[in-house]
């Protein structure tokens, strides 16, 4: 009997001692998640990319090229955020002369600076939260997009009413990409995007429209884009 009641109280006590070493092991485990909160609600940075070439039926529209300019992001409740963009699209246009039983003429191509404005709405994804430092989303919005700049140097050759304008015109966007946030305070981007934008044919072009294969009055065009950008949160 008392053999007996010695095990079972050695088994209790080596039980006892075990629970009291694990213990502190066990306390201390901690299960990691792959999701992490945003910090910061502004967001200030720059972007660069590619915009692809769309002239538009006629050939009278802008090129494509290469884009520049700044973001503004405020982050708004949940996966919702408002962000302002401008930028620069330097890029070149081919100026036409109208002559009647030959269609359009062109004389050449002229530097042209597009430049645009639009406010988007960002939808995440992963809502206020990044996964594994990713968050993607999507995003559409508008603005406005016109020619910055001057008269081209063909001007002089072509009547007034022959002359291609672009802009201002309205702006309408949507894509979507991924945001990568691998510290606190910075964030790269990298997103694809779809904008559509007006171009309208001369008055003057209509003195050749018999000459034309295809002649419209104005096109909505629409542009891809692939953008990069780096941002500053606060």
């Amino acid at each position: 009997m008392r053999t007996f009641r010695f095990r079972n109280l050695a088994f209790i006590i080596a039980v006892t001692f075990m629970g009291l070493f694990r213990s502190p092991g066990a306390n201390a485990q901690t299960i990691s998640s792959p999701y992490r909160f945003i910090e910061g609600s502004h967001d200030f940075g720059v972007m660069f990319g590619i915009v692809q070439e769309n002239r538009g039926a006629m050939g009278i529209g802008p090129g494509g090229g290469s884009l520049l300019g700044g973001r503004y992001a405020i982050e708004l409740s949940g996966p919702l955020a408002l962000e302002a963009a401008g930028y620069l699209i330097p890029t070149d246009r081919v100026v036409y002369d109208a002559v009647p039983g030959k269609g359009l003429v062109p004389l050449g191509n002229t530097d042209t600076m597009i430049g645009g404005l639009d406010v988007r709405m960002r939808f995440s994804l992963t809502g206020d939260r990044t996964w594994h430092g990713v968050v993607p989303f999507l995003m559409a919005g508008g603005g406005i997009a016109g020619n910055l700049s001057g008269p081209s140097e063909f001007t002089a050759e072509i009547p007034a009413a022959e002359r291609v304008g672009f802009g201002p015109s309205f702006l309408g966007i949507m894509g979507g990409g991924t945001r990568w946030i691998p510290f606190q305070r910075l964030t790269l981007r990298v997103e694809t995007s779809l904008s559509i934008w007006k171009v309208e044919t001369p008055l003057g072009f209509s003195e050749v429209k018999e000459d034309l294969e295809v002649f419209v009055d104005q096109e909505w065009l629409g542009v891809g884009s692939l953008v990069f950008g780096a941002s500053y949160r606060f």
